[in-house]
């Protein structure tokens, strides 16, 4: 296994700092050269204890990564199939250390996309970092695991215009798969210290592994991940490691959920579109569940649910969300056959779950612009909700560009790409 250590490593000196204008970090044969390496070896250099084997799997990983800062790279690889796009001079899979909601070390996956055009004048690449919406809670559904012939295919690749724009800008673009997604351990889903969390280890981890990439970020994200962004920029959480935070733009992120759990709760039928808030709401349960066994004990053992969504409970850990949707899995039950002997107690705790961590209660950093993008037709980030929100954000003092399109829950991030793309480019240039 080639090594290229002295490439990706970060000189000691390099966080804050950012070099003067018209001045290039590399020459243009290096430049060629680093990108001719990120192409044939994923720009590897996980240290002399982490070698990547033909699987993909490091032989000294099981224990090496744990005495690696949140936000360190662990291991780089070739990206599978389904993560390749057009525009990017390189796509890798990467592993790389940060933090559970248990306060533990953990290993989390992503991708990076680095640009085919040569760095800014300045010398360094822009970074971006983008969350995906939701995809489902099992190992399969991380985006980095998809396959040609994945049922959640549409969804992982949901960020790929997006991703596009930026890279034809000069945008290296990192999209992580959350907590729990391809790694041990839960995804506990619709957790904003969560999310934060893996969002802001990926902009380290990147940042400190490929000189190229400047000191400055933007967060990006669609539904599930809109919830990621927004909190990035919350007051409550750091900013990445030897970064600084210029701006979050958040694609119908979902907000108020429990006024929309209430309005079908009651529901003795299923229908499309209802069917989709079951499953999601079966996500938000085991979400709960993975950090509160009181509350797992409640559903599968004290009559929180009923004995068919009991039967389906392992299905939140085995598929993705658009077979959860269906008729075979928690798709197929109604609202109210959701519910056991005690689901108004499980109802009632999933919902004040929900407001105690929704978006709209977040304090936001006021140094950071904030982009929210909606669409008209959106029956799950709802219009009224949204709106609210961008109000509640703007009477607070910051600083909300706000955009409505003509689409539905999933193509807004398609149709609102190339404005989203053109606003972060602002927010580099200033």
């Amino acid at each position: 296994m080639f090594s290229f250590q002295a490439i990706t490593a970060r000189p000691a000196a390099r966080a804050g700092v950012r070099p003067r204008s018209g001045v290039s970090f590399f020459t243009s044969r290096t430049k060629v050269s680093v990108l001719v390496v990120a192409l044939l070896l994923g720009a590897c250099a996980p240290g002399d204890d982490a070698q990547l084997t033909a699987g993909g799997q490091s032989s000294a990983l099981d224990t090496a990564w744990r005495s690696r800062p949140a936000g360190t790279i662990v291991e780089v690889g070739p990206a599978g199939e389904t993560s390749q796009l057009e525009g990017a001079g390189s796509a890798l899979f990467v592993r790389y250390t940060t933090v559970n909601v248990q306060g533990e070390p953990a290993l989390a996956s992503g991708l990076v996309l680095i640009p085919e055009t040569e760095m800014f004048a300045e010398g360094q690449w822009p970074l971006v970092v983008y969350g995906h919406m939701t995809t489902g809670a099992a190992d399969d559904c991380a985006p980095t695991h998809g396959t040609p012939d994945s049922t959640e295919l549409r969804r992982m690749q949901q960020g790929d215009e997006v991703a596009r724009q930026l890279l034809s800008r000069g945008v290296v673009v990192a999209r992580p798969d959350y907590e729990g997604l391809g790694e041990a351990g839960p995804h506990p889903y619709l957790r904003g210290d969560s999310l934060a969390q893996a969002m802001r280890d990926m902009a380290s981890a990147v940042a400190g592994h490929w000189p190229q990439i400047g000191d400055r970020w933007v967060v990006v994200g669609h539904s599930e991940g809109g919830v990621a962004a927004l909190n990035t920029a919350s007051s409550e959480h750091p900013d990445a490691r030897g970064l600084h935070l210029i701006g979050v733009a958040a694609i119908t992120p979902v907000t108020q959920l429990e006024k929309l759990v209430t309005l079908v709760e009651p529901l003795p039928v299923t229908a499309n579109g209802i069917n989709g808030v079951v499953a999601l709401a079966g996500l938000v349960l085991k979400g709960i569940a993975s950090i509160d066994p009181t509350f797992e004990k409640l559903m599968l053992e004290e009559g929180g649910l009923s004995p068919r969504a009991v039967e389906l409970w392992p299905d939140l850990e085995r598929l993705c969300l658009e077979d959860l949707s269906g008729p075979d899995s928690w798709g197929g039950m109604s609202p109210d056959a959701v519910q056991g002997p005690r689901g108004d107690e499980g109802v009632a705790e999933m919902k004040r779950r929900l407001e105690e961590d929704d978006i709209r209660l977040l304090p936001m950093r006021r140094d950071v612009p904030i982009r929210i993008d909606a669409g008209t037709l959106d029956l799950v980030a709802l219009l009224p909700f949204t709106e609210q929100l961008v109000q509640d954000y703007r009477d607070r003092g910051n600083d909300v560009t706000y955009a409505r399109w003509p689409a539905g829950h999933s193509p807004t991030a398609d149709m609102a790409a190339p404005s989203i793309a053109d606003w972060i480019m602002e927010r580099f240039s200033e």
